[in-house]
């Protein structure tokens, strides 16, 4: 598995987290369950699924100052975890350029999100980016 497919996996799982009431363990056994290519990347999966939760307030805090004219509740679910972790991954992840996280966040968003959010996902991160 490439490691773009490893981060959609991974935004995948951080947005699924969202409607499941269960500890991440127990999420993180089921998805690798369903999906066991990801034991290729596993390390990189779990390092940014277990960061964007762990740290899902410090990240929406930090999203939130970007929106413009929105609140990320009011967000499609969807947006929110593509930019948890394309900011987890700015932020912690260092073997991945920030460019790279940017790109990438915006190809997810246009293939998960609403006509708008590829080039809404993309001013939140450009925005984000020049505010570190």
């Amino acid at each position: 598995m490439s490691r773009i497919e490893t981060r959609e996996s991974a935004v995948i799982f951080v947005y699924q987290s969202t409607f499941k009431d269960i500890s991440y363990e127990e999420q993180l056994d089921q998805y690798i369950a369903l999906n066991e290519e990801l034991l290729d990347d596993i390390e990189y999966f779990k390092t940014v699924t277990s960061g964007v939760i762990e740290k899902k307030e410090e990240l929406d805090e930090k999203i939130s100052k970007f929106l413009k004219n929105w609140t990320i509740n009011r967000l499609p679910r969807m947006d929110v975890a593509i930019l948890e972790v394309a900011c987890f991954e700015i932020l912690y992840v260092d073997e991945i350029p920030t460019s790279v996280a940017i790109n990438e966040a915006v190809k997810l968003s246009k293939k998960y999100g609403t006509p708008d959010s590829g080039s809404y996902v993309n001013g939140v991160l450009s925005s984000f980016e020049k505010s570190l």
